[in-house]
């Protein structure tokens, strides 16, 4: 289960180069277009890991991570934004986010973010 990450991006080539990306760091990605959607995978499967973008038409990221708290607060959710200077980092924490990532983004940093995520995700596991 610790190997699938679910991906939130409404764009088309954002969404598909993380999800890319992903698999080539050796992870299980599953893309959602939409918050919606993204609810609708997370009702029959929890995921350990959540990158969800900021800016999306139908709900924004910040509502989607309040969302997601209201009732889990295991799941390590990062967000990854393009727009960073159109968000207070201090508000992303209020939110619920764990991490956060610019656009475009080197794939180190990706892949340092998902480790810690990972690691944060098994000690909330562990703590229950």
């Amino acid at each position: 289960m610790e190997e699938k990450i679910l991906v939130v991006d409404d764009e088309d080539y954002h969404r598909e180069l993380m999800e890319k990306l992903l698999e080539r760091l050796g992870y299980q990605a599953v893309v959602a277009d939409s918050a919606e959607q993204a609810f609708s995978l997370l009702q029959g499967q929890q995921f350990p890991l959540i990158i969800t973008d900021l800016i999306m038409l139908e709900m924004d990221g910040v509502e989607f991570c309040r969302r997601i708290r209201e009732t889990d607060a295991k799941t390590v959710v990062i967000a990854l934004t393009g727009h960073a200077d159109l968000y207070d980092l201090e508000k992303l924490k209020e939110a619920g986010f764990d991490n956060h990532l610019s656009k475009p983004f080197k794939i180190d940093v990706i892949k340092q973010a998902i480790e810690s995520g990972l690691a944060q995700f098994r000690q909330r596991s562990q703590d229950d």
